[in-house]
């Protein structure tokens, strides 16, 4: 059910490269597909110096219903990802959490949500320890 197109709208994270950049930050669009029936296929799309870029991830089920695991590259690059909340429809709360670091995402059918919706994520990104210094909202044009 997590099929289809959706929007980066907004993410909490302590991200020190994120904190510097966060007045650059680009419209991100992404692609879920199911290639296999179980493991998720992410195509992330967004521009970067004034180039679309496409990001290709792959996220392996793991042994819990809504939890994927997000192998990266080198020691100690391994992320888990846990669907928080998603009503399939309109929005959807994902943790990242590689180490002790969590990250939060808040992904919508459309490039804006409403405010309940946004107020959901707010409690997600509170409820893991991030607070609304380190909540970046993405641009909806682009």
């Amino acid at each position: 059910q997590l099929t289809g197109r959706w929007f980066l709208v907004g993410m909490a994270s302590r991200c020190t490269y994120l904190a510097e950049h966060s007045h650059q930050l680009e419209a991100t669009a992404v692609v879920v597909t199911i290639p296999d029936g179980q493991s998720l296929a992410i195509s992330t799309f967004r521009k970067l110096d004034g180039i679309c870029w496409e990001i290709r991830q792959h996220y392996l089920p793991a042994q819990v219903h809504g939890r994927f695991l997000l192998n990266g590259r080198g020691y100690g690059s391994k992320v888990d990802v846990v669907v928080g909340e998603t009503d399939h429809s309109s929005y959807a709360i994902l943790y990242y959490q590689k180490g002790q670091s969590v990250s939060v995402k808040l992904y919508g059918r459309t490039r804006q949500v409403s405010d309940a919706i946004t107020d959901k994520f707010e409690k997600h990104v509170r409820a893991v320890g991030l607070s609304e210094d380190v909540t970046y909202y993405f641009p909806t044009y682009g």
